[in-house]
């Protein structure tokens, strides 16, 4: 039985997309029904393991998706089967976001965002509205944005939290690409909530609320030359029942702080900014970023933050002989401890080149190199030698590409090679972490053109030498080879495709192989329907006697569309 609550969202949806057709001049204006019903049966074996799947799976499974009248999907999905049974549908949390012109309002569940460091994608249920009439630029939200959440006796492992609701408003002048946005978020925790008295002291949970002004510009001063701007000042209070305390100081922030919340002991007030100027011609680009976020800062509109970091990062990208080359590299440094007051402070340095050269259709030839550093150096106090961390991450892969078309076939070989390495700059654990990598692969694809027959061949090889490993024979290898094809026959009615991998592992005086087969076929009943058939066999051997086991999965199945 419907419940009259679900009764009455569909009658509002309904109705609304009803009215947002007639008002949009759009030509949808009938329910309609999509999606498709699948049966299906197999077979599964298995020997020397214990089966990881029921003998003789079959079942049913459908998705269905109800779209009404405007544009609004509904979308179902059921399965049933001797694996068990599941049902979905999209209830659960249902919101919308409908527009008409230079308005939008939003209702129900809704994630919106007026700027990184404000609002920034917290989901809420509520409403709120944007409105973009000319160069205007207004929006605003409120609405409940975590759920109140108790301990109970039958239930006592469950983390307590507050109901939380805010609101946020934006106000800006320009349009999408060339704008500049004044933006405040406001919310808090509700104290009567929950119960506090059945709060257990390790699970204790103290009410929050969050202040926090941003402002956020995306500007184009003169041709080609773009400023983007986002700064934000948050003042969040940890424990609203701490003591309350007088706003100082010369800095304008705390005084404004000041007059719009409480301020308490828990009360910290914190900032982050990031920045970036660039350049864009046909030759390519250039551009440099900016980036600090002071320790601890938070914001009630956002999920997470990487706090305590300051950065410095450049791109460049060249586009070299017309198009046919192109040169892209970018270099960053970051750090943290930006308070001074951890034991130490850690540094990162990331560097990447990427060359691209396509001299002619048929040839191409791709290079790419990165470089990620880290370092510590002493905080509050020295560091010790042997817990020290120095690492260098080098990363190197070329692709080569070349291919040869004709009338009736086409043929493309590409030969990929990379090379990983990490270096310990620390002598005394060097041991212990350092190691590299390599890998190769060759690879051959076929089509035909008129039949629709194709094949590949592919051959790949990988070497890794792990930190424990001093001789050559001791690195671990893997290397084999794979074969596929596939062929559509009667005018298409029938697709087929087969696929046969063969892998060679090799550490020490272990020698380990798996063989993979998949062979698939499918038939075009009809214009809706069609029947597939699905092989797959896998025989493992790693080596060790106790690891070797044989797999058979099968599979047919009906399914209809409609």
């Amino acid at each position: 039985m419907l419940r009259p609550g679900f009764l009455l969202v569909y009658f509002c949806l309904c109705c609304h997309a009803l009215a947002c057709a007639q008002q949009g001049g759009q030509k949808n204006t009938r329910v309609q029904f999509s999606g498709g019903l699948n049966a299906y049966a197999g077979i599964y074996t298995s020997s020397g393991i214990a089966g990881r799947n029921q003998p003789n799976p079959f079942g049913l499974s459908g998705a269905v998706t109800l779209t009404l009248p405007g544009g609004v999907s509904l979308p179902f999905s059921a399965v049933l089967g001797n694996q068990g049974a599941s049902f979905r549908q999209p209830f659960n949390q249902f919101g919308m976001s409908p527009t008409y012109k230079w308005a939008t309002a939003h209702a129900g569940y809704r994630n919106v965002s007026f700027s990184p460091f404000t609002l920034a994608g917290h989901t809420f249920l509520g409403g709120g509205v944007e409105l973009n009439p000319g160069m205007l630029r207004i929006g605003a939200v409120y609405g409940r944005f975590n759920k109140a959440i108790s301990s109970t006796l039958t239930d006592p492992d469950v983390i307590p939290a507050f109901r939380r609701t805010g609101y946020a408003v934006k106000v800006g002048y320009g349009k999408p690409g060339n704008y500049v946005d004044l933006v405040m978020l406001r919310a808090r925790d509700d104290t009567n909530s929950i119960d506090r008295l059945q709060i257990s002291p390790e699970k204790f949970t103290a009410p929050a609320e969050n202040m926090v002004i941003g402002l956020t510009s995306r500007l184009l001063l003169i041709k080609h030359v773009l400023v983007e701007a986002d700064l934000a000042a948050s003042s969040y209070t940890r424990d609203m029942s701490a003591a309350e305390v007088q706003a100082e100081g010369k800095n304008p922030l705390f005084r404004l702080a000041g007059k719009l919340i409480t301020p308490r002991l828990s009360t910290q007030l914190t900032q982050a900014t990031q920045a970036a100027l660039g350049y864009q011609g046909k030759w390519g680009s250039v551009k440099f970023q900016y980036k600090r976020i002071d320790p601890n800062f938070q914001t009630m509109g956002a999920y997470y933050f990487q706090s305590d970091i300051q950065s410095y990062t450049g791109n460049l990208t060249l586009n070299l002989l017309k198009g046919k080359a192109r040169l892209a590299g970018s270099y960053g440094k970051q750090f943290d401890n930006l308070a001074q007051n951890k034991n130490a402070r850690t540094g990162r340095s990331v560097g990447s080149l990427m060359v691209s050269l396509n001299p002619d259709p048929a040839f191409g030839l791709d290079l790419s190199l990165s470089n990620y550093g880290l370092s510590q150096r002493a905080g509050l106090r020295p560091l010790i030698d042997t817990l020290r961390i120095a690492q260098n991450n080098l990363s190197a892969t070329a692709n080569l590409r070349y291919s040869v078309f004709d009338k009736d076939y086409s043929h493309i070989f590409t030969l990929t090679g990379s090379h990983q390495q990490l270096s310990d700059l620390n002598a005394n654990t060097a041991v212990q972490t350092e190691n590299n990598s390599q890998n190769a692969n060759l690879g051959y694809f076929l089509q035909a053109n008129q039949s629709g027959f194709g094949a590949n061949l592919m051959l790949s090889y990988t070497q890794t030498s792990l930190p424990t490993v001093g001789e050559d024979k001791d690195k671990l290898k893997f290397y084999g080879p794979t074969l596929g094809s596939n062929y559509a026959f009667f005018k298409k009615k029938i697709t087929t495709s087969v696929n046969v991998s063969y892998l060679v592992n090799k550490q020490a005086e272990v020698t380990g192989k798996v063989l993979t087969a998949t062979a698939n076929a499918g038939y075009q009943l009809a214009k809706k329907q069609t029947v597939s058939i699905n092989l797959n066999y896998l025989k493992s051997d790693t080596g060790v006697q106790s690891e070797k086991f044989n797999e058979f999965r099968g599979n047919i199945s009906y399914g209809i569309s409609f």
